[in-house]
């Protein structure tokens, strides 16, 4: 089943597109089942919020966020909270993207670096189109955005057309994501749900169980931009491969942790391989299970991209949320299944440039459970 709601009034400071008009009512659009619920809108094709059960059979909300549209956009600046964050997330070396010959350029916003393309001209900030499938519990969302125009600051190549498709099975959200391009052209898309399994106002989930299937993670430097060197996690603090409290190591004298101030790296998921060219994705491998030890509440996370950026909220602390709750450092965690960070710069990382003839389409599931 399908619902949909108003989520208030947003007016993008700078839409993609001519057709999206200004201001826009945002929809909230719940997807329910008798194992499940998930809030999606069409601000930024987020999820707002998934009601999971925990072994007793009591369902909370386990996903971070705001009680309505205009909250994810108090100060005209986006949160990224549960957002599609595109078409280039994570961190970008230089803000230059070579292509072909040419180097094409991405807004300057974390020092000389671009972090998630941009903070008002970036997919989250968007209001996307939607179209409900009532038959299948399915929402799809899709944006458009024209060619970059040379000397400006957000450059990339190619009109593009980005759908995002939302559907709830029993207790799994299946996540895809689908890009086409008329052009050569870099796309990194990844979601940007903070989860807490304990519940999204219930303090810190440093305490909560982490396994990463990944045998090597992405070291950076002072600016957080990957180095290029896979390093194997084994015998450092980044080992995950058995499950352990997220906030077991996190204080360690680590360099890594001091540089992103706890956790905020890119794991490489193991058994990666490349897509065959044709934009179908290879299939999802496990990625993440993490359980609450309290409740019961677990979740594993499924995908068919190469890495996973976790991120410890390391700077969440002070954000007002759902139900006036404040946010503290830490509560709640981020898993982002993407290409490697500053890929560019790094020509032996998997390939995201992608072309007509190569469609971007990725999927990643997040499959709930009780431990």
């Amino acid at each position: 089943m399908v619902d949909t709601s108003s989520f208030g009034s947003y007016e993008p400071i700078m839409p993609l597109s001519s057709s999206v008009q200004k201001p826009r009512e945002a929809r909230l659009f719940t997807l329910n089942n008798s194992a499940m619920t998930a809030r999606l809108t069409d601000l930024g094709a987020a999820i707002v919020g998934i009601d999971a059960p925990d072994n007793n059979g009591t369902f909370k909300d386990v996903v971070l966020g705001f009680d309505d549209a205009p909250s994810y956009y108090p100060d005209g600046q986006g949160t990224y909270f549960g957002a599609t964050v595109g078409p280039s997330a994570n961190r970008v070396e230089g803000a230059t993207v070579p292509i072909d010959g040419a180097v094409y350029r991405l807004p300057a916003n974390e020092g000389t670096n671009n972090l998630h393309t941009d903070r008002v001209r970036g997919l989250h900030a968007q209001l996307w189109q939607s179209e409900v499938f009532e038959s299948t519990d399915c929402v799809r969302f899709t944006c458009t955005m024209g060619a970059g125009v040379p000397g400006s600051d957000l450059e990339l190549p190619g009109a593009r057309m980005f759908t995002v498709t939302y559907e709830l099975d029993g207790t799994c959200l299946r996540v895809t994501f689908d890009a086409q391009t008329t052009a050569p052209t870099f796309i990194n898309l990844t979601n940007h749900s903070y989860f807490n399994l304990a519940g999204q106002a219930s303090g810190s989930a440093a305490g909560q169980e982490l396994q990463l299937f990944a045998e090597c993670f992405l070291p950076i430097d002072d600016a957080s931009i990957p180095t290029g060197e896979l390093r194997p996690v084994a015998g450092t603090p980044f080992d995950f491969r058995a499950p352990k409290a997220i906030g077991r190591d996190i204080e360690a004298s680590d360099e890594q942790l001091a540089r992103g101030n706890g956790y905020d790296h890119c794991f490489c998921i193991d058994g990666y391989e490349p897509d065959d060219g044709t934009g179908q994705p290879p299939e999802p491998r496990l990625a993440a299970r993490a359980v609450d030890p309290a409740s019961g509440r677990g979740m594993e996370l499924w995908t068919s991209l190469p890495g996973l950026q976790l991120y410890t909220g390391n700077f969440i602390g002070g954000v007002v949320g759902k139900g006036g709750h404040t946010y503290e450092n830490r509560g709640g965690f981020a898993l982002e299944p993407q290409f490697y960070p500053a890929t560019p710069s790094h020509p032996a990382f998997p390939n995201a440039i992608f072309t007509p003839e190569r469609p971007y389409r990725a999927v990643t599931e997040y499959r709930f459970f009780t431990a």
